[in-house]
């Protein structure tokens, strides 16, 4: 989980602050539009403006030449800690499972586990899904070393148009760049990413506007009963991945303390990075 790619398998009032943004230009081009038209009210956003969309703790280690023989027994010793868990693919070397409380993947140099009901008043039950499910691994699999841990946390604010949600990154003014047309394309970046990095901890973020598309075709004989979904949804992602660099001995992590603590620090460094803080 190098930054988001390694993750293969990963009724709120708002309170609004508002601040003045002006940007560097006129609001008016020569085309007499106007350029976002709201930009000069655009209210600041806080972390509770983003709503959770996926949660992952992921660790990482070499590789466990045992899962070719304990994915099973893995399994078994899941069966009474979750809800309806079953398995949705498997090989020798990487299996599946889902379960009421979310999903769970299980490879030869890693296993994660992913919510998608996470709630942030849930820290708690997800941290003690993880550890419910990290303990059976590392026990069968007789693993002693993390040569990495990871959390991620996926966030999304909604808004109307692609436009907006632009308009709401462009607000933010993280990179320091002016509005200023650059590579022959658009004048404010669509995506911002960030890494810190030292050698314990590091931290990945990227804020992109962007738009998602739902579709959902329905068969033919199931047209009058299931309706076909054909939707596109506007917004700003917010995704985090934070991680240890330096190696993690078993006996000394506690899942449990570590991902209750790490949640808190991703939102509030998050809460900190939407409103600019230096």
């Amino acid at each position: 989980m190098d930054g988001p790619p390694a993750l293969r398998n990963e009724g709120r009032v708002p309170s609004y602050s508002f601040t003045p943004q002006l940007p560097s230009r006129s609001l008016v081009p020569s085309t007499g539009k106007l350029y976002y038209p709201w930009f000069i009210l655009m209210p600041s956003l806080t972390i509770d403006d983003f709503k959770p969309f996926s949660v992952t703790c992921e660790l990482r280690y070499k590789s466990a030449y045992l899962i070719y023989d304990r994915t099973g027994q893995v399994l078994e010793d899941l069966r009474d800690k979750f809800t309806d868990i079953t398995v949705s693919t498997a090989s020798p070397a990487q299996t599946a499972f889902m379960a009421d409380e979310g999903t769970f993947a299980l490879e030869l140099g890693a296993c994660r586990f992913t919510s998608s009901r996470f709630d942030n008043k849930n820290a708690e039950t997800f941290a003690k899904h993880c550890a419910a499910f990290f303990h059976a691994v590392t026990s069968q699999l007789q693993i002693n070393v993390f040569t990495r841990i990871g959390l991620r946390y996926i966030a999304r604010k909604e808004f109307k148009t692609l436009d907006e949600s632009k308009a709401a990154l462009a607000s933010m003014t993280l990179a320091n760049l002016k509005p200023t047309k650059r590579f022959n394309s658009s004048e404010s970046p669509t995506e911002v990413i960030f890494r810190w990095e030292d050698g314990q901890i590091g931290a990945y973020v990227r804020l992109r506007a962007e738009t998602t598309e739902i579709k959902f075709p329905s068969a033919p004989e199931l047209q009058d009963y299931v309706p076909k979904v054909d939707k596109k949804l506007h917004g700003l992602t917010l995704d985090i991945d934070y991680y240890t660099v330096a190696p993690v001995e078993r006996e000394q992590w506690n899942s449990l303390e570590w991902l209750q603590q790490k949640i808190r620090i991703v939102r509030k460094e998050a809460d900190g990075i939407l409103h600019g803080v230096k």
